[in-house]
This record gives structure tokens, sequence and C-alpha cells, in this order.
């Protein structure tokens, strides 16, 4: 089963609108999402936290993928699973 929601939100001066799919698997639920063209899978990890998992390796794109806004989607997820 699968849901999806949208992150709205600005970072670094830019405005970001992201669509979120929550995939629910057998022992846990991750979260797929497009962050600036790389496919980007957040599940939770031991410590309560979500961590992002690339579907390639990030040494194979050309634009890497600023980690730091990767770090504001881990927090707004988190933010709407604890609503």
């Amino acid at each position: 089963m699968s849901d999806f929601f949208t992150l709205k939100f600005e970072y670094n001066g830019h405005p970001h609108i992201l669509d979120v799919q929550t995939a629910h698997q057998q022992f846990k639920t991750v979260y797929k999402v497009a962050v600036q063209e790389h496919e980007i899978t957040f599940e939770p990890d031991e410590e309560g936290y979500v961590r992002a998992v690339s579907s390639k390796p990030m040494h194979d794109h050309l634009n890497p993928v600023d980690v730091g806004l990767l770090h504001h989607v881990a927090e707004l997820i988190i933010q709407h699973i604890q609503q």
C-alpha cells in the first residue's frame, strides 16, 4: 500500500515542492522522493530518525545533491509522520 503527501518549503532562498510516496514494507515504512533529480529513499534508522539512500551511486551524477537539503527534507518527513 502506498500513500502520498507533499512537502512545500523554502531552502536557501529557493521554493521547493516535493511529492513524497509512502511505501509500507513488511517491517518498515519508507519515503520515496525526487530531490534535485535524484531518486532518494528515506528510511527509518535505529535512532528514530530517517536516513537518505540514493537509488544510484551519488558519484555517478554530474550534479551532486545538496546534503543540507537532504537533512532538511528528512526533518520535514519526521515532522510530518509525528503529526
